[in-house]
C-alpha cells in the first residue's frame, strides 16, 4: 500500500482529536458552516488540527502539521442557526502544504498510518489492554459502578490511540502523542503514564474506603 495524499478543509481547535474517538462539535461561524457544507457534499472528511498559535474564534489560527481526518456522523441544525455535529476520527495525517486560507484553511496533506506495519511484541499488547481494563475498572469502582469486561481494541495501533485517548494530560502532550511516528513507543509511552494514574486512583480509593469505616 501506497500513502495517500490529498486536498482537506481543517478545522484548528484548541483540543486533540485521536483516530477512533469521536468528537462532538458546534458550528456556528459561518466559513465553518461554509467548511461543512463543501464537506457533505463531498466525502464528508475534515482535518482536525490543534491550534499552534491564534484563536479558535473570529480571527485566523496556525495549526499544528499534525493532526487527524475526521469523518462525519450526524448532523443537525438547532434553532439558533447552529450545527451540531458528531464526527469520527480515522486516520492521522502531516501537512504537506497550505493551498488555501479564505474562508477556511485547506491544505495538501497525506496519511500513511494505514500502509505501515505496526508491529508491538505480543507481551506489549497484552500488557497495555490489561492495564485499560485495571484502569477503566478503577474510573467505575470511585464512581460506584463494576464492569465484567473492558473493551480494548486488538489493533496495536488503534490501542495506541484509545490509551493516548483515556490520558489525563494538556493538550500539548496529548500533541506529542499524536505525533509519535511509532505506535510502540506511543503504546509502551501511554501504558507507563496511565498506569501511574490507575496507582493514584487506587491510593485515593483505598484513602476514602479507610475514612468511610473510621467514621463508624
Amino acid at each position: 500500500m501506497t500513502s495517500e495524499t490529498r486536498r482537506l478543509p481543517l478545522f484548528p481547535l484548541h483540543t486533540v482529536l485521536f483516530p477512533g474517538t469521536t468528537i462532538p462539535l458546534q458550528v456556528f461561524e459561518e466559513r465553518y458552516k461554509e467548511m461543512m457544507k463543501v464537506c457533505l457534499e463531498s466525502d464528508g472528511r475534515f482535518g482536525v488540527v490543534l491550534i499552534k498559535d491564534g484563536k479558535e474564534v473570529g480571527g485566523s489560527a496556525i495549526p499544528h502539521d499534525i493532526g487527524t481526518i475526521a469523518r462525519v456522523l450526524t448532523v443537525n441544525e438547532s434553532s439558533m442557526d447552529r450545527l451540531h455535529i458528531t464526527a469520527i476520527g480515522e486516520e492521522r495525517f502531516q501537512i504537506l502544504e497550505i493551498i488555501e486560507d479564505k474562508p477556511f484553511i485547506t491544505a495538501l496533506v497525506v496519511a500513511d498510518e494505514k500502509s505501515q506495519k505496526h508491529e508491538v511484541p505480543i507481551h506489549e499488547l497484552k500488557l497495555a489492554r490489561e492495564t485499560v481494563s485495571k484502569h477503566v475498572s478503577y474510573l467505575l469502582s470511585m464512581r460506584g459502578g463494576w464492569i465484567n469486561n473492558t473493551y480494548a481494541p486488538s489493533d496495536p495501533l488503534r490501542l495506541s490511540y484509545f490509551l493516548a485517548q483515556i490520558l489525563q494530560v494538556d493538550m500539548n502532550e496529548r500533541q506529542r502523542l499524536l505525533a509519535m511516528d511509532s505506535c510502540e513507543s506511543r503504546l509502551t509511552t501511554c501504558r507507563a503514564q496511565v498506569d501511574k494514574e490507575s496507582s493514584k486512583l487506587a491510593l485515593s480509593a483505598k484513602i476514602e474506603i479507610t475514612l468511610k469505616f473510621s467514621r463508624h
